[in-house]
């Protein structure tokens, strides 16, 4: 095996052998980075119970994307051998480091933080790994901490592997539920996780006998010692959290692992091994005083007064870590305590209001920034070591939210998201009867937290548009929770219903008016019925008539607008809210497309790079003048923004994509697919597969190029432009001439929905004539043709657009009149010569002719 080549992964050398599967270090030929492959044994290879389990692995753990998880970047099957390719982890065993125990206090309760991170991302993704161990944890050079091996992993809702009754595990890290065969739960993962922190701080395992049944009697009936017992002077929460991990009764343990961090976060507190602007009383000691003892005593009062000052001080002094003086901001989804269904969409709602306020107050304090909880929502972040790498932000808010008596407890926390330290937490308990003041009190905390000053004019923005009604206000943030998760279309309904009761209770409420307004945008967005346009236009209309000072309605309203090619009224729009709110990057980059599309060419660019120099921080910027440069032929420009995209968040998926498709307008063929593939190991996305069909459509792997648009549209079969994609590949595949006339239909029929929301879409137009042309349908091509002229006659994708449709058409001279238009206005030269249809009018002379006074 050493040695050999399977697909483009060279083995280099064997790195462990187990149960589930041989491990060896291999070399990605294609990305060049080392990785890791586990293959299933020959002699277990015929197992489909052995297959399927490694299948569950695979599927668990790409699931996840965190720091202290070792990522998984495929699972790849060829002839009969079935691996799985994943991050190398360049370290040692945490087995191998207790075996030279004791470890340093501080060391011990570092890593066992990292592993209930990254045990709480999990849980959060409804995955319990059901075998944490030391040996299966591995400790990089650095010290950060990576959990391995998901092959016991169990998904929430996914099919069980194991046959009932049957126990899975390493015996002297099972939960007594997991001894007996018990179907288990998270809860499980925090009695392995006190078995390996009980380890970590004693050098021993808390339940040992001399073999398996010995010490599975142990687990079950007998009490372990407790750490105290092996260490001398340990703290009493330490002890604590152990034996509350440990506790037999699984509902007197931590019922999550949010728990158990906070408790781990007060242990380092107490220990000083994280900043705290705490002062916790310490026990007197009375002696006697002398004459200069008072003296020295009044100067070490000073001192300590001193020391008071600079620890409260909104800054760091002598190497206390407190609130940073440039402000990035993540607010993470509220963890439901308790977890009752009817409480998850107050608890999401109430993070997507909270961010909103915090947002609209950017522009009080040019310090601070917000992360949209679309964002956060979109690329499913659940941590802040997550929201650092992902966004770059150095601040976190994490929470829950409780039900008490008749009303509410939010706890909120403030997290340095780079070094992982709480910095602040405040506690609100609230009546259900003054409801409504929970989001203004909240912000009010947060602000506190963040250290910035709360100004007068500040609170008419918290209050803007809001109500007094309590049943109103639940209702409306149970709706905002529901348009979280739009994607379901009884989410969507669920939330036009919230929001039209909370109307009904207060028929003043302009938020709630709005929210309304989105969620039919978005139910036109689902279905493509132009109804749903004219009914979002009224509800925002009459949000901003109950309140004009509301930023977020004038933006929605802009986007509908635009998106139905209303271009002067969104423009008109998207000033109003930066009227009201001056730093609103989002709508620097709604007026900058609203411009692009009137043909304001230099008015669109300097409002993107305005939108940059709002957020400069913040890739979502440099993402969209990026697409502007590659929209205009561009190309190095683009290449520069989509960098950036990538500087600032390494794990973006989007930013590779884009990177890739320029790669792939500059014939940098190898460098695109890298950037393609990356994107998709990242997250499977119709765009990234799309691309990659393009890619192999333009190298004349038509074949490749149907089964990956198929693939495309399997993500999303709404897009016209991947349907006219696929249409195209059928063509020129041998053997598939009807379909490709099938597919050109259904693009045909997408593009005129998309057509009769926005008649002023130049894009879609111009396509159009393209797919007429291919079914031979000329006066329908002729007259698209001459709209998008007419549009955008600067536009060089229209230029090629046309110029491909004349040729099909059959109208060379006109082809190449558009063809060269293109060209001179920076259309790529490669692009045009690879395309099939194009052969001929490449080959002319006239093009030769043309192309050589370029």
């Amino acid at each position: 095996m050493i040695g050999q080549k399977i697909l483009h992964y060279k083995i280099l050398e064997k790195l462990g052998e187990g149960g589930m599967g041989v491990v060896y270090k291999a070399e990605d030929t294609r990305l060049e980075r080392e990785v890791a492959i586990k293959f299933l044994p020959r002699e277990i290879r015929v197992s489909e119970e052995k297959r399927e389990r490694l299948k569950i692995e695979a599927k668990a753990a790409a699931a996840l994307n965190h720091p202290n998880i070792a990522t998984v970047y495929s699972c790849e099957e060829v002839d009969d051998e079935f691996f799985i390719v994943m991050e190398f982890v360049d370290g040692q065993e945490l087995r191998e480091k207790i075996k030279s125990w004791p470890l340093e206090l501080k060391e011990a309760i570092q890593i066992s933080g990292q592993i209930a991170e990254g045990l709480q991302m999990a849980h959060e993704k409804g995955i319990v790994h059901r075998d944490i161990k030391s040996s299966n944890i591995m400790m990089t050079q650095k010290g950060q901490v990576k959990i391995m091996d998901f092959g016991l992993a169990k998904v929430a809702g996914g099919a069980q592997v194991t046959k009932e009754g049957t126990t899975v595990g390493t015996t002297s890290y099972m939960s007594p539920e997991q001894t007996t065969g018990e179907d288990v739960d998270q809860r499980s993962d925090i009695w392995s996780f006190g078995v390996l922190f009980y380890e970590l701080l004693t050098g021993q395992l808390p339940f040992k006998g001399d073999y398996e049944q010995a010490i599975l009697y142990s687990i079950v009936n007998e009490d372990s010692k407790p750490v105290s017992s092996h260490l001398k002077n340990i703290p009493v929460s330490l002890d604590r959290i152990v034996s509350k991990c440990l506790e037999k009764d699984k509902t007197k343990r931590y019922q999550t692992v949010s728990e158990l961090l906070v408790d781990i976060q007060d242990a380092k507190d107490d220990l000083g091994l994280s900043s705290s602007t705490t002062i916790k009383k310490r026990r007197s000691v009375r002696f006697p005083i002398s004459t200069n003892s008072r003296r020295i005593a009044v100067g070490l009062s000073g001192l300590i007064i001193v020391a008071l000052f600079f620890l409260l001080a909104p800054r760091s002094w002598f190497g206390f870590e407190t609130v940073p003086d440039q402000r990035s901001l993540l607010v993470l989804p509220f963890n439901n305590i308790g977890g009752e269904s009817s409480r998850q969409a107050f608890c999401d709602g109430l993070v997507e209001t909270l961010t909103s306020k915090v947002t609209q107050l950017e522009k009080f304090h040019g310090s601070l920034w917000v992360v949209p909880s679309s964002e956060v929502r979109q690329r499913k972040i659940t941590s802040p070591s997550e929201a650092n790498q992902t966004f770059g932000v150095n601040l976190c808010v994490t929470g829950s939210l409780q039900g008490i008596d008749n009303g509410y407890r939010l706890t909120l926390n403030l997290v340095d998201a780079k070094n992982l330290r709480q910095l602040n937490s405040s506690v609100i308990d609230i009546d259900l009867a003054q409801l409504s003041d929970l989001q203004d009190n909240a912000v009010i905390k947060m602000m506190e937290m963040l250290n910035l000053e709360l100004k007068p004019e500040m609170r008419g923005v918290l209050t803007a548009g809001g109500t007094t009604f309590p049943g109103a206000y639940e209702f409306y943030i149970q709706g905002r929770g529901y348009l979280q998760r739009y994607e379901s279309v009884e989410n969507l309904d669920a939330a036009i219903n919230l929001f039209e009761r909370a109307i009904e209770q207060d028929s003043s409420y302009a938020l709630a008016f709005a929210g309304l307004g989105e969620a039919y945008w978005l139910k036109y967005r689902d279905s493509k019925d132009p109804i749903w346009v004219e009914k979002a236009v009224k509800q925002c209309e009459q949000a901003a008539y109950l309140n004009s000072y509301l930023a977020p309605v004038q933006i929605t309203l802009g986007i509908i607008h635009a998106g139905t090619g209303k271009y002067d009224d969104a423009i008109e729009d998207f000033k109003n809210a930066l009227d009201i709110d001056p730093k609103n990057a989002g709508a620097y980059r709604g007026l900058g497309r609203a411009y692009e599309s009137k043909e304001m060419l230099e008015e669109a660019e300097l409002t993107y790079q305005k939108a940059i120099e709002m957020k400069p921080g913040y890739w979502a910027g440099y993402n969209v003048l990026g697409v502007f440069y590659y929209r205009h032929s561009r190309y190095d420009e683009a290449i520069n923004q989509f960098q950036q995209v990538i500087k600032l968040t390494p794990d973006n998926y989007r930013g590779y994509n884009n990177l890739g498709g320029i790669y792939y307008y500059l014939k940098r063929w190898k460098d695109a697919r890298e950037m393609f593939e990356h994107s998709l190991a990242m997250k499977a996305s119709y765009s990234a597969a799309s691309n990659l069909g393009t890619l192999y459509y333009i190298e004349g792997r038509y074949a490749d190029a149907v089964q990956t648009y198929e693939t495309a549209l399997e993500l999303n079969d709404h897009n016209y432009a991947v349907w006219g994609n696929l249409a195209s590949a059928c063509y020129w595949t041998p053997g598939m001439r009807d379909k490709a006339q099938q597919n050109f239909q259904r693009a045909i029929e997408l593009a005129e929905e998309q057509k009769k929301v926005n008649p002023n879409d130049p894009d879609v137009i111009s396509r159009l004539a393209g797919y007429y042309a291919m079914i031979t349908n000329r006066k329908a091509a002729l007259t698209h043709i001459t709209q998008a002229l007419e549009m955008a006659p600067k536009n060089v994708q229209v230029m090629y657009q046309v110029g491909t449709a004349y040729e099909q058409l059959g109208e060379r001279d006109k082809a190449l009149q558009w063809v060269g238009k293109a060209l001179e206005n920076g259309y790529s030269r490669s692009e045009i010569e690879h395309q099939p249809e194009l052969r001929e009018l490449v080959a002319d002379v006239k093009y030769q002719q043309l192309v050589s006074k370029l």
